[in-house]
């Protein structure tokens, strides 16, 4: 048999939950929340391209001190 401690206790954490879950069914269309424009043609080439550059930085620079530092080519 279930004691009054623990029946309390179900009935209190099945209350909470419901409380915190109603703070996210704010629906909104998408890319609404952004401060910029999703919807534009040229978006996703400019989203795409911005992080193929900033994730090949890295190799550039690296690259670039490789090249730099034998000192048998001016440029």
């Amino acid at each position: 048999m279930i004691s009054a401690v623990a029946r309390t206790s179900m009935r209190t954490r099945a209350v909470g939950r419901v409380l915190r879950s109603d703070g996210h069914h704010n629906t909104s269309p998408n890319g609404m929340h952004l401060p910029f424009d999703t919807q534009k043609k040229g978006f996703k080439f400019l989203y795409w391209g911005s992080m193929t550059f900033f994730s090949a930085l890295p190799v550039i620079a690296a690259w670039w001190q490789i090249r730099k530092g034998n000192g048998t080519k001016n440029y």
